[in-house]
Formats: structure tokens, C-alpha cells, sequence
């Protein structure tokens, strides 16, 4: 499947895949259409949305509630069927709460609520931005039949002012950027059953997106705690541990006893990175696991010292310089190497 995204205000287009075909009646907002079942002039049926919840019920499923309206020509053919279909949606539930003649057409409005199940990025987390979205298909599409924007019923259409969300809305976690229609070009690798249908022909539909970025203060407190506590204590124990026999009394340490404390860090620091993969359920690695990984390996580093100390207390590296050369390289590895692994993330 390819597409490319065209935004309806006007705003320039992030671009996806292959282009719209030459071919075919223009579209509201400048994308053209092509023709589906024979040549059917291509009909447009007005659609608006407004959510009014949004929640996401887990890394890939959200569930939107809200209202969907329709405007139907009077002249259209009597046989054409009205709603509207969410193929995306892992379950629909819509229910028809007004209908009303207005002028030369007829107005049908459906309170509705759609579970979605939808591929979210979490590579950056959590400075990652996700969108959300509705495609909406026409239940008569191999007619010809295309949604289009209701334009008209929105004060505004600037993706900035929220057009179509509730100025209510909560979504916990989240910050909600932008929303706006667009359109995108998709093909299939089936007809569906119908006859006559052009699977394989790309074919514009209609979408209504949500951007939001994640909330990066509760994120960072709620994940990053385990491995920044930590790293503060390995670095008290770097300070303490050395030649230096009244100090190592004073303060109650042994050498070789770091390495069990150590242990009991290692297993804290997987827990806590086992909870956000659960969280998250993301391929690979995320951003966020790099602190912990280099933690897993400042706390192998911290063991290995210790031991040598114990080990090898007679090391020209320990006899002259003790273990300052561990304490003042410490905080500076640490952010230095994430710093590189920000920057090939980022790039």
C-alpha cells in the first residue's frame, strides 16, 4: 500500500509512497479521482466529524467517540445507500441521532464510538510524536461514491486550532498538536467479491487525523527514576571504594561486597526496563532503553573495579593515583555516550 498525504488546509503535504494518478475528476482540495466500476461520473458525499474522547487503551489501540454527519443531495440516486464505513476499525458502534431536511438536501448525523487498532512509532520514545487517525470509506465505494470534507460546518480549518475536537477533550499522557483531513491514495490486492472493481488502481480516501506529542515530564519521572537513582549510587560507592582502609571502615564498605550490591542494582534496573517493553510492546529498541543498557554496563564497570581493587590493590594505576581516576571519569563517559547515541537517534 502507498499514498501520499495531502492536507486539506492547504498546509504543505508530508509525502508517502507514489503519487495520485493523472487521471479522473478533480477532488475537493486538489486530489483527483479515478474511475472505479466502469465510468461512473464520481459522486461526493459532504462528511464532517467532531471527537469528543479520545483514549488510548494501549500501545496500539485507541478508542474515539464523537459525532459523524452526512449531506445528501436530493438529486442523488434513490438506491444509494447512507453511512459510512471505518475498514480500520476493530469494532464500530454508531447510532443515528438526528435527520433533518435541509434545503435541496438531507442532513443524517450519528453519534458513533470505534475502537482502532493502528502502528504507532515508539523508536524515540519519549520524545517520539504519534498520529491518529480515521479513514472513512463511502458504504456504495464501488459506485464511484467519495467522502469529502465538510469544509463549511468548521469555524476554522488551521490544523493548529483543533478543527472537529472538543475543547474538552483529555487525552492523559498526551499533548494534543494538531488535526486536520486529508486525503490518501490506497490500493488493494483484492476486489472485495465485486465484479468489475479495480483492486489493484490506487484510489483516494478519506482521513481525519489527530497529532499529538507524548508528555515528556511524566514520562521521564515514571521511567527514568530507576536508572538515574542507581547511577547516583554506583557513583558513591566509585567514591568510596579504594586503598584507603579507614575510609572503607569509616563508611562501612568492602571491596567485595560491591558486587552483590551490584547484583541487586542489575536486577532493579531489569525489572523496571522489563516494565516499560510491556508498556510500550515496540520492535527493537526504544531511545529510552539506551539509559538503561549503559547502566547495565556502569554497573558491570563498578563490580570489575571493585574486584581488581581487591584483586590487585598493588596496580600502578591504584598505587598512584588510588581510584580518583574512576570517579573523575565517571559522570563524563556516561553523558558523553549518550550523547552519541542522541545524535545517531536524532540525525
Amino acid at each position: 500500500m502507498g499514498w501520499r498525504l495531502y492536507h486539506i488546509t492547504g498546509v504543505t503535504p508530508r509525502r508517502y509512497g507514489r503519487d495520485y494518478p493523472r487521471g479522473g475528476d478533480a477532488f475537493p482540495g486538489g486530489v483527483r479521482s479515478s474511475p472505479r466500476l466502469g465510468r461512473r461520473a464520481p459522486v461526493f458525499i459532504p462528511t464532517g466529524l467532531y471527537i469528543e474522547s479520545v483514549e488510548f487503551k494501549g500501545p496500539y489501540d485507541v478508542v474515539v467517540s464523537g459525532y459523524i454527519w452526512q449531506r445528501y443531495a436530493d438529486d442523488l440516486p434513490q438506491d444509494l445507500d447512507k453511512g459510512f464505513v471505518m475498514p480500520e476499525a476493530q469494532y464500530v458502534r454508531f447510532d443515528e441521532v438526528y435527520r433533518a431536511q435541509q434545503g435541496n438536501e438531507e442532513l443524517i448525523g450519528w453519534a458513533f464510538q470505534a475502537m482502532l487498532r493502528e502502528q504507532f512509532e515508539y523508536q524515540k520514545y519519549p520524545l517520539g510524536r504519534n498520529q491518529i487517525w480515521l479513514q472513512l470509506w463511502h458504504p456504495d465505494f464501488e459506485r464511484n461514491v467519495y467522502l469529502a470534507p465538510d469544509l463549511e460546518a468548521y469555524t476554522s480549518l488551521a490544523p493548529a486550532t483543533l478543527p472537529g475536537l472538543d475543547a474538552d477533550l483529555v487525552l492523559e499522557n498526551w499533548d494534543i498538536q494538531q488535526s486536520f483531513f486529508s486525503y490518501r491514495a490506497n490500493r488493494y490486492n483484492a476486489n472485495f467479491g465485486i465484479q468489475g472493481y479495480v483492486a489493484d488502481q490506487m484510489q483516494p480516501e478519506l482521513y481525519y487525523n489527530i497529532s499529538v506529542k507524548r508528555h515528556l515530564l511524566s514520562a521521564l519521572i515514571s521511567r527514568m527514576i530507576v536508572p538515574i537513582v542507581i547511577l547516583i549510587q554506583l557513583f558513591v560507592i566509585v567514591i568510596v571504594i579504594g586503598r584507603d582502609s579507614k575510609r572503607l571502615e569509616l563508611f562501612g564498605v568492602r571491596p567485595g561486597a560491591v558486587i552483590f550490591t551490584c547484583a541487586a542494582f542489575f536486577f532493579a534496573v531489569l525489572v523496571a526496563q522489563n516494565s516499560l517493553r510491556s508498556e510500550l510492546q515496540a520492535h527493537g529498541f526504544v531511545y529510552l532503553e539506551s539509559l538503561y543498557l549503559l547502566t547495565y554496563f556502569v554497573i558491570l564497570a563498578v563490580a570489575i573495579n571493585s574486584v581488581l581493587l581487591v584483586a590487585q590493590p598493588n596496580l600502578r594505576l591504584f598505587r598512584e593515583y588510588d581510584n580518583i581516576w574512576a570517579e573523575v571519569s565517571y559522570w563524563p563517559t556516561i553523558l558523553l555516550t549518550m550523547c552519541v547515541i542522541s545524535f545517531l537517534t536524532f540525525r
